[in-house]
């Protein structure tokens, strides 16, 4: 059954300063904010209750992945630090250096960072440390987005860049499907990656590219009108857009199909909440579940809810 609506607003957390970035590690039932200037790290079980705040001494951040639940990465600039024992006391060592991209992976023991270089790295634990096992790229990756068993990342080509699927947790294998990009996707970083469903986005932009699995190796995209896109998440057939507006939007499969380039969202809900939004993800683990962190501080989960049964 499709979702058809949005329901339980939670506010699990008012952390005081802006949210910029948030890794589910649906493997150890938590979910992971990040805040900065100043930087903390707050962790959430994934049931949606309230949790356990870390300072960070670090001057800025922009991106977390969990490796497990008490070891964290935080890109801060180019730089690429580990947190170890975030529950407690965090331990901070610098990982890495001219790093475009850090992704999470909600399987956990892995994440995936992207360097400048045209290599990336599989960070894991080794021994009581965070190391990187480096391995060349397949392309010019533009962004990436890792689920419980694949990675999907944008590669540039051609005009908008080319949408692949790899299995596992890194972009080394072969690509399982395809699906080349509208030239309006040029330049959209924000992708969620889904078996069924994948959305590329970009920050302030009124559109956002949706890539549909047409057959087993391919994927077909077009673009559709959602006003201020803010960021994306996908569930199954489903997507879910985070606008400046303060309203998280859902659309179906059928939304989807029949957007042209408009689309009427299947539910709106007005998070009503402290400063604009900033960051979105999903989870499935125990419930479908978004998560949504603010400029203001504000931790907030929303229940994706699926249609009843036919009377």
């Amino acid at each position: 059954m499709p979702f058809k609506k949005l329901a339980s607003l939670r506010k699990l957390a008012s952390l005081g300063d802006e949210v910029v970035g948030v890794a589910p590690l649906e493997a150890g039932g938590i979910v992971a904010f990040v805040t900065t200037d100043p930087v903390a790290v707050s962790v959430h079980p994934i049931a949606g209750a309230k949790g356990k705040v870390t300072k960070v001494t670090l001057d800025e951040a922009s991106t977390v992945a969990l490796i497990n639940k008490q070891v964290a990465v935080v890109k801060s600039g180019d730089a690429l630090w580990a947190l170890l024992d975030i529950q407690h006391k965090p331990k901070i060592e610098q990982i890495g250096n001219s790093m475009k991209s850090l992704h999470a992976c909600p399987a956990g023991d892995t994440a995936l960072a992207v360097g400048w270089d045209g290599h990336g790295a599989a960070l894991a634990m080794s021994g009581h440390e965070v190391g990187g096992r480096q391995f060349v790229l397949r392309g010019d990756v533009r962004t990436a987005s890792l689920t419980l068993d694949r990675t999907y990342v944008v590669v540039e080509s051609g005009a908008g860049g080319q949408l692949r699927e790899h299995p596992g947790s890194t972009p080394e294998s072969g690509a399982l499907a395809r699906g080349d990009l509208p030239a309006e996707a040029s330049g959209m970083d924000r992708l969620a990656g889904g078996l069924n469903l994948c959305a590329l986005s970009q920050r302030g932009a009124g559109q956002v590219c949706v890539a549909r699995r047409t057959g087993a190796q391919t994927y077909e995209a077009k673009m559709i009108d959602v006003p201020d896109v803010v960021d994306v998440a996908v569930i199954d057939t489903s997507l879910f857009v985070l606008c400046g507006d303060g309203r998280l939007r859902l659309f179906d499969r059928d939304a989807i199909a029949a957007a042209a380039p408009t689309a009427t969202p299947t539910f709106e809900l007005d998070l009503r909440a402290q400063g604009a939004p900033t960051v979105l993800a999903s989870t499935t683990k125990g419930g479908n579940r978004l998560w949504v962190g603010t400029a203001g501080g504000d931790v907030i989960v929303v229940d994706a809810v699926k249609a009843g049964p036919p009377m």
